[in-house]
C-alpha cells in the first residue's frame, strides 16, 4: 500500500480463501505440465530458498534495492559482501520472483521481494531470518526423526525446549518476538473486524506480548479498556508500542504466568497463537488457569489457525509441521479438538467465527 499502513478492512474472508485455492490450483496445474520427477526436483530443493532469503533478510539487501535497482557489485559494495557471491544467490532467487534480473545486470525488486524490507508495512523480514537461525534449521533438519518416534524435533536436537533456548539466546528470543507481532499486525484488521467486541468493559489478553492484539482492538472501541498479561520483561517493553499506538493510559500491565496464575478481571480474555505451542496437557493447564480467573458470563476467544485432520490447508498444515519440529507437542488444531479443551477447561463452546486466515473460536464462562 502506497501509504505504508496496515489496512484498515480486512480482505473479505471467500475471496481471500478463493485466492489462496487459485493459486494452489495453479501450481498443481504448473507441475502436472512437466514429468513428475522435474517437479519433485524443484520441491526438493525448495531448501535453498529459505537460506537464501535468509541469508537477504540477515544483511539488508531488500532495503538497499528499495533505492532503486543496482548490480551486485554495487549492492555488495554498499553491504560488505562478495559480488559474485551475491550476483549468484539474487539470480538464483529470481528464479521465485523475488528479485527481477535485466540485462544490465541489475536487479530490481518484485512486490514479493519488498516485503522482506526493514520498512515494508507488511514486512516478513524478521519472520525470515527467524526462519534462518541455525537453531530452527537444526530443529527442522530433525523431523526425519521426529516422524520416526514423534517426539518433536527441538528438544531432542538442542537438549532443551525452544523457550528455554530463547532464554539463554535473548538476541534470538527478541528476534522471535519481532516476527511474531509483525505476523500478528497482519492479523489485527480481521480480528478486530470479526469478532463482536464490546463497546464498553475490559479485554484481557494473556500473554500478549507487547500489546499488538490489544492495540488494535482498543483503538476500534475507544470506550474499552484493556489489560495486558505477561511477564515483567515483556510488560516493559510494551510500554512503548502502547504509547505509539495511543492507548497506554488505557490498560493496566498485569504480570501474570499462564501456567500459574493470571490475576484480571475482564468482560474477554484473549488468546491468540497460543494453545498451538503446546500439547494438550499443557494446553488444558493454560485454559484453567485463564478460567480460574473469568467470571461469570466471560467470554475466552482463541485466536487459531484451524486444521482439520483430512484437510489440507495451504498454510495451516505447513505450520502445523513447524510446530512439530520447534515446540514441545505442539499443534494446530480443529474446531473439534479446540472444544474439547475448552469443555475440560470448564468453559462451554460458544460462536465460531471465521477470517481470511485464522479463526476466533469462543468459550464461555457459564
Amino acid at each position: 500500500m502506497a501509504s505504508g499502513r496496515l489496512p484498515d478492512r480486512p480482505p473479505p474472508r471467500l475471496a481471500a480463501r478463493g485466492v489462496l485455492a487459485l493459486r494452489r490450483l495453479l501450481h498443481r496445474t504448473a507441475d502436472r505440465l512437466v514429468p513428475g520427477e522435474v517437479a519433485l526436483w524443484e520441491h526438493s530443493a525448495a531448501f535453498g530458498r529459505t537460506r537464501i532469503l535468509g541469508a537477504l533478510a540477515e544483511y539488508g539487501v531488500a532495503d538497499a534495492l528499495a533505492d532503486g535497482p543496482a548490480t551486485a557489485q554495487e549492492l555488495a559494495d554498499r553491504l560488505g559482501l562478495d559480488a559474485d557471491a551475491l550476483h549468484r544467490a539474487l539470480r538464483a532467487i529470481g528464479v521465485y520472483d523475488i528479485v527481477r534480473l535485466d540485462r544490465r545486470g541489475r536487479f530490481h525488486l518484485t512486490p514479493a521481494g519488498r516485503a522482506l524490507g526493514e520498512d515494508h508495512p507488511h514486512s516478513l523480514r524478521a519472520w525470515i531470518r527467524y526462519l534462518n537461525l541455525a537453531s530452527t534449521q537444526d530443529a527442522w533438519a530433525g523431523v526425519t526423526q521426529t516422524i520416526k518416534t514423534g517426539d518433536p524435533s527441538f528438544p531432542a536436537v538442542h537438549g532443551r525446549s525452544v523457550w528455554d533456548h530463547f532464554a539463554a539466546h535473548p538476541d534470538e528470543e527478541q528476534l522471535f518476538a519481532t516476527a511474531m507481532r509483525k505476523l500478528t499486525e497482519l492479523d489485527v484488521p480481521a480480528i478486530v473486524a470479526t469478532y463482536p467486541w464490546p463497546e464498553r468493559g475490559t479485554v484481557c489478553d494473556v500473554a500478549g506480548g507487547v500489546g499488538t492484539l490489544l492495540a488494535g482492538v482498543l483503538r476500534a472501541q475507544p470506550g474499552l479498556r484493556g489489560v495486558l498479561v505477561d511477564s515483567p520483561g515483556v510488560l516493559t517493553e510494551a510500554e512503548g508500542p502502547l504509547s505509539a499506538a495511543g492507548v497506554r493510559e488505557r490498560v493496566t500491565l498485569s504480570e501474570g504466568n499462564m501456567f500459574e496464575r493470571v490475576e484480571a478481571q475482564a468482560d474477554v480474555y484473549v488468546l491468540k497463537d497460543v494453545l498451538h505451542d503446546w500439547d494438550d496437557e499443557r494446553s488444558l493447564t493454560i485454559l484453567r488457569t485463564v478460567r480460574a480467573a473469568m467470571p461469570h458470563g466471560a467470554r475466552l476467544v482463541l485466536v487459531e489457525n484451524l486444521q482439520k485432520r483430512n484437510r489440507i490447508d495451504p498454510i495451516a498444515s505447513l505450520v502445523d509441521v513447524h510446530m512439530l519440529t520447534q515446540c514441545d507437542g505442539g499443534r494446530q488444531r480443529s474446531v473439534a479438538e479446540l472444544h474439547g479443551l475448552l469443555r475440560s477447561a470448564g468453559l462451554r463452546p460458544g460462536e465460531l467465527r471465521l477470517t481470511a486466515q485464522p479463526a476466533l473460536v469462543e468459550g464461555i464462562a457459564a
